[in-house]
C-alpha cells in the first residue's frame, strides 16, 4: 500500500523544494494531522496544495522563499488552528484559491470549486543588492490596495499602486527591478479596471511611504 503523505510544517523546514513529501499518514500525530488523514476529502485537498505550493514556488522565481515563509505562517496560523473538518477545508479551499493564479495549466484544479478570493498573481522578491537595500528588520507591515500604474518609461520612477487614500505608492524602484518582475508588473499595469492588494513592510522616505525593497512584496489581484 502506498502511504498517504500530508503536507505540513516539517517538510517546508526540511525540504522547501519538496512539497509531497511531509509525513506517512500512519505516523499521524497532531489533531490536524489526524484530521487530514482520516477525511478522504481533506487528503484530497492537501495534495492539490502540496502540488499548488511547488508549482507557485517555480513561478514567482527568485521570491520563492517568500512563498515559503508565508506558507509556513498559513499552517501555524490558519490551518494548525482548526478543531474540525469543516474549519480545514474551508482553509484549504481559501488557500488554494489564493494560489490558484500562479498555476499553470497542468495543476491547475478543475474538478474542484474554488472560492473567490484575492489571489496572488507575483511576489516582488528582496532586492539584491544589499548597500542600496540594506535590510530593515525595524520595518512594520504595511499594505494597500489601487490600480498598478506603469511608470518605468518617460522619466518615472517605477511601478506604483494609485491608492485612494495615499496617492501613488511605489511598489518597486527602477534600481531594483529584477528577473520577471517588470514584466509581470506591466502586465497587470494594463489590466483595466482591476484592483490589487499589495502587501508587504513600509519603507519612509521623508514624507513619501513606499513598499521596504529589502522584504518580500506580495500582489493579489483584489477584484475587477
Amino acid at each position: 500500500m502506498i502511504p498517504i503523505i500530508v503536507f505540513s510544517a516539517a517538510m517546508l523546514a526540511a525540504e522547501p523544494s519538496a512539497a509531497g513529501q511531509s509525513f506517512d499518514c500512519a505516523k499521524a500525530q497532531t489533531r490536524v494531522e489526524k484530521l487530514i488523514c482520516s477525511d478522504v476529502l481533506l487528503r484530497e485537498l492537501d495534495e492539490h496544495l502540496g502540488r499548488y505550493y511547488e508549482a507557485g514556488r517555480s513561478t514567482v522565481e527568485r521570491a520563492a522563499s517568500c512563498l515559503q515563509s508565508d506558507q509556513a505562517q498559513w499552517l501555524k496560523t490558519v490551518r494548525n488552528q482548526c478543531t474540525d473538518a469543516s474549519c480545514l477545508k474551508a482553509a484549504y479551499l481559501d488557500r488554494l484559491g489564493s494560489l490558484d493564479a500562479l498555476q499553470p495549466g497542468a495543476t491547475a484544479i478543475r474538478n474542484i470549486t474554488l472560492p473567490r478570493v484575492p489571489s496572488l498573481v507575483w511576489i516582488i522578491a528582496p532586492a539584491s543588492d544589499n548597500v542600496a537595500a540594506p535590510p530593515n528588520p525595524k520595518a512594520t507591515p504595511f499594505e494597500a490596495t489601487g490600480a498598478i500604474l506603469n511608470e518605468v518609461s518617460g522619466g518615472g520612477d517605477g511601478f506604483m499602486l494609485q491608492t485612494r487614500d495615499r496617492g501613488k505608492v511605489p511598489l518597486v524602484l527602477l534600481m531594483f527591478m529584477e528577473g520577471n518582475t517588470p514584466e509581470l508588473l506591466a502586465s497587470l499595469a494594463k489590466e483595466k479596471n482591476a484592483t490589487f492588494l499589495a502587501r508587504g513592510y513600509a519603507a519612509i522616505d521623508g514624507s513619501r511611504t513606499y513598499f521596504e525593497p529589502s522584504r518580500c512584496t506580495f500582489i493579489y489581484r483584489w477584484g475587477m
